[in-house]
């Protein structure tokens, strides 16, 4: 089975600027890709999701989520973290929104179980929004914010144990903050697995956060042949996505180069799944 592959729309900034919502449908549709994506990030720009409901219709394209950053330290009444609700009230053609947690207060570092209380506060608000419409609230890891592991997104999705709320299991993210471990994460993440987004990666100070790089998925050291293996393995048959943030450059180019690996590593998953079965770091 051939996974739904799409893009975020990370792909599309660079230093310039960024391409307009409707090129980079465009662009994806004439690619070959299954969906699109769209970063709101703050909340500021929900707006932008009113676009969504036109997507499948006028361009062919399933939406793959939409991406938003929660920053607690701000409060819950700040206008950024308010939007985000507004938009999960708004929001038609997509029924993912992908949850990053910047921050839950000051002085509460990555991944500090102290700040649990304070995101299930927000996110019990969130999620009655979300069972009403039916969507899915997926947790993002992301390196240095305090969703910062997978291991995060499991504690609160055990606590929660609600239908609507997943995990986006992102490969650059955990690449980039130990890299190890990938068969137990996957195992941890599975029960409230929706979603996945891969990177080519190295790590190279003058990556992304001082840490690694994100380039297209021909490039780099990180080995997503044996991930996807790892995921083909483990049953999942959701969307997987390329990340692309930081890109920069040509966006068609490397689009194209990272459609074109993927469905080249699935192509030789299907024909030799034992290629995969590497001995992993543990």
């Amino acid at each position: 089975m051939a996974y739904k592959f799409y893009a975020m729309d990370f792909a599309f900034y660079n230093s310039m600027g960024i391409y307009s919502f409707e090129a980079r449908c465009e662009m994806l549709k004439e690619i070959g890709y299954d969906a699109t994506h769209l970063s709101v990030w703050h909340g500021e720009r929900w707006r932008d999701v009113e676009k969504l409901k036109n997507v499948k219709e006028k361009y062919g394209l399933d939406v793959a989520g939409v991406y938003v950053v929660l920053d607690l330290s701000l409060g819950e009444e700040h206008p950024r973290n308010k939007g985000i609700l507004k938009m999960l009230e708004i929001m038609e053609g997509c029924s993912t929104v992908e949850l990053a947690i910047q921050s839950v207060g000051h002085h509460i570092p990555p991944s500090d179980p102290k700040g649990d209380d304070i995101a299930v506060k927000w996110l019990e608000q969130a999620l009655k929004i979300a069972e009403r419409r039916n969507i899915n609230i997926l947790l993002y890891t992301h390196l240095s914010f305090w969703i910062e592991r997978h291991e995060d997104a499991v504690r609160l999705c055990k606590r929660l144990n609600h239908p609507n709320l997943g995990i986006v299991f992102c490969g650059y993210h955990w690449y980039a903050v130990d890299g190890t471990n990938l068969s137990a994460t996957l195992q941890a993440v599975s029960p409230y697995l929706k979603q996945v987004n891969i990177s080519g990666s190295r790590r190279n100070p003058h990556g992304f956060g001082g840490v690694a790089t994100i380039e297209p998925l021909d490039s780099g050291e990180l080995d997503n042949f044996a991930l996807l293996g790892q995921l083909k393995k483990m049953g999942y048959n959701g969307m997987i996505g390329y990340q692309g943030w930081s890109e920069g450059g040509d966006a068609y180019s490397k689009l194209s180069r990272s459609l074109k690996a993927f469905r080249d590593m699935e192509r030789r998953l299907e024909a030799h799944p034992h290629w995969a079965d590497l001995k992993l770091t543990p």
